[in-house]
């Protein structure tokens, strides 16, 4: 029995990573719609769900506010600015640059995360940091500039490179209520707290446009804000952080193989190059040097739940803020 349980956790987590690497599909098939709007109406319909969860589990004892709520508010607004720019920067540079540079968030967390969260700086992190600066560059070097992407490719560059920044602003700021709020507590305020921000452009769209929309807007929402959220939560809860971060290779990896399959989007060797350099860097960051083997990589979002058990770094699991992809 203990078997079984365990192999449909390992089937929710392969879906919900593979889920989140679809947003780019969605995205594209959203007409005359500002991106801010279109991250309203996402979170709308995942929020309704994540409170249907809540209601019919019987668990709204798991969204009682405590301490520390204006960082719920920050979390939110990190969220919002996370969504914005990642959108963007798949609307102007395509899927693979986009999700690639979101993924350099570990970068800037161990630029920042010793101002912010007092942690110390390793020599492991600064190779890290050097690793991963280095496929930062690959990715955006002028070569990977192909004329599919046109003139906004600079623009979808500077974007993703927000992106990752703003996402580890959302991981700082988790880290620092790991002690008062579940994961699913944090994702729940910060949907909501994201929908009260966006409202005024929520309501800016158009009924004719909206209604031209609304059945992949819900589709949206649906699948990749709520779903995939909760199976990832489920999921990860009860497998092991190693295993998390090998499995959660399936986003980054998903969201090429979607943009070059459905949307028929270049894969170009510098961007595959800076995506092996990329994941090394975050390998080298969290992996212990015992353990180090071809078989453990890790992404951005399951960096979060391995860092739990890291010496050198404190920093909580991660609620999946992809209604974020991310």
């Amino acid at each position: 029995m203990n078997l079984k349980n365990s192999n449909y956790s390992y089937l929710e987590l392969i879906i919900s990573c593979t889920i989140f690497g679809a947003s780019g599909i969605f995205l594209k098939h959203i007409y005359e719609m500002q991106i801010s709007s279109i991250i309203f109406y996402r979170l709308v319909f995942g929020f309704l769900i994540l409170l249907a969860y809540f209601i019919v589990g019987k668990k709204l004892y798991m969204i009682r506010i405590g301490k520390k709520k204006r960082f719920l508010l920050l979390i939110a607004i990190f969220n919002v600015l996370t969504l914005y720019t990642y959108f963007n920067s798949i609307k102007y540079a395509g899927i693979s640059i986009a999700v690639l540079l979101l993924y350099t968030a570990p970068v800037y967390v161990t630029l920042l995360s010793p101002f912010f969260l007092k942690d110390k700086v390793t020599k492991r992190g600064l190779l890290s940091l050097l690793i991963s600066i280095t496929g930062i560059l690959m990715v955006i070097m002028p070569g990977s500039a192909n004329p599919v992407y046109g003139s906004g490719l600079m623009v979808g560059l500077m974007f993703g490179i927000l992106s990752g920044l703003s996402y580890s602003g959302t991981i700082m700021s988790v880290s620092y209520l790991k002690d008062e709020y579940s994961g699913t507590t944090q994702l729940f305020w910060s949907t909501f707290i994201s929908l009260l921000i966006l409202l005024p452009f929520g309501s800016q769209v158009p009924s004719a446009i909206l209604l031209l929309n609304l059945p992949v807007l819900i589709m949206f929402g649906l699948i990749t804000t709520a779903f995939a959220s909760l199976l990832y939560l489920n999921s990860a809860a009860k497998i092991r952080a190693q295993t998390v971060s090998v499995l959660a290779l399936l986003e980054p990896v998903s969201g090429i193989l979607f943009g070059f399959l459905f949307l028929h989007e270049p894969i170009f060797l510098n961007t595959i190059q800076g995506c092996a350099l990329i994941l090394l860097g975050a390998l080298v960051l969290i992996a212990d040097p015992k353990d180090l083997g071809l078989s453990y990589f890790i992404s951005s979002k399951a960096y979060i739940s391995s860092l739990i058990k890291s010496k050198s770094f404190r920093v909580p699991p991660m609620p999946v803020f992809w209604y974020l992809k991310k």
